[in-house]
């Protein structure tokens, strides 16, 4: 998987976990929530095990964090 492709799954989750927990008035013990919260966490453990193989794959987190927040 590229690096870009990596960074845009990431963004697109937590864009859709940000987006769940307001359908769901906030709550973070909602079922639908943590099932979705544990996806991404599934996902984010996968990303650092790749960046663990390769250190080029590696984001600097500034960089997320901003894509994150635009996308919003």
């Amino acid at each position: 998987m590229s690096k870009d492709f990596l960074l845009v799954v990431i963004t697109k989750m937590h864009i859709r976990l940000n987006e769940l927990i307001e359908k769901n008035d906030f709550d973070l013990l909602c079922e639908e929530v943590q099932l979705y919260s544990r996806r991404l966490d599934k996902f984010l453990s996968y990303y650092y095990k790749a960046v663990e193989r390769n250190p080029e794959l590696e984001y600097n987190l500034k960089l997320l964090d901003n894509a994150v927040k635009c996308s919003v």
